[in-house]
């Protein structure tokens, strides 16, 4: 199907973005990781699975106290990240090659997740959501970070009609928030952007504790705040 993507394919990639990732793409989006990755409010000891970590930006801002596994299925981002992480001195930052859609993880393992810029990367972007829900612990949060599709209807137009250019070059420019969530059950907490015209959200869910429903939203633009 035009204007899917496939791992297979992404992964080759962003072994080549790698290259110069920091210096492009990476530079737009580094402010945005740093206010993603705060939005956890982890505690000393906590476990936390940067998922898509790519070529490791946020693992700096992790406190040094939390324990983080960063994942990521491009060999090449992966390289990358291990310099940061030895450059840096991270020894509470691990990382592993694995695919998001074939999940090495355990159900309950995490205590929080951060997935920035990956879910319109991926073939299932609601899969990936329901996996993330059932490998957060109960309470947990999950905050991701990326762009959706516009609310504006001329906006959306143009993001879909140009999905397939962006689909060559590795993401989706189409993905709503409301496919993500499609049977999901998660509480969105809230999202905001960094500034009006900022094209990604910072989008905060989280997990019900044990015998607690899921909060049910309206639409997910109810739970939007003023940028922070």
């Amino acid at each position: 199907m035009a204007g899917k993507m496939k791992e297979a394919r992404t992964s080759k990639q962003y072994d080549l973005w790698s290259w110069c990732y920091d210096k492009t793409f990476g530079v737009l989006v580094r402010k945005r990781q740093r206010r993603a990755v705060q939005q956890l409010r982890p505690k000393a000891g906590d476990l936390v699975l940067d998922l898509g970590v790519g070529t490791g930006i946020s693992l700096q801002f992790y406190p040094k106290d939390v324990r983080v596994i960063g994942m990521d299925l491009s060999k090449g981002m992966l390289n990358k990240a291990q310099r940061k992480v030895e450059e840096k001195g991270l020894s509470n930052c691990d990382l592993v090659q694995a695919d998001a859609m074939l999940p090495p993880f355990a159900e309950n393992a995490f205590d929080h997740i951060v997935i920035t810029h990956t879910i319109s990367v991926v073939s299932e972007p609601a899969k990936l959501l329901r996996w993330a829900q059932r490998i957060v612990k109960p309470g947990g949060r999950i905050v991701v970070l990326n762009h959706f599709q516009s609310t504006r209807p001329w906006i959306a137009f143009m993001e879909k009609l140009f999905n397939p250019v962006f689909v060559r070059i590795g993401w989706r420019s189409d993905l709503s928030l409301e496919e993500c969530m499609r049977d999901v059950e998660l509480n969105l907490d809230y999202c905001f952007k960094l500034s009006l015209v900022d094209v990604w959200r910072i989008v905060v869910f989280s997990k019900p504790p044990e015998g607690q429903a899921v909060r049910q939203e309206a639409h997910p633009a109810a739970a939007a705040t003023a940028a922070a």
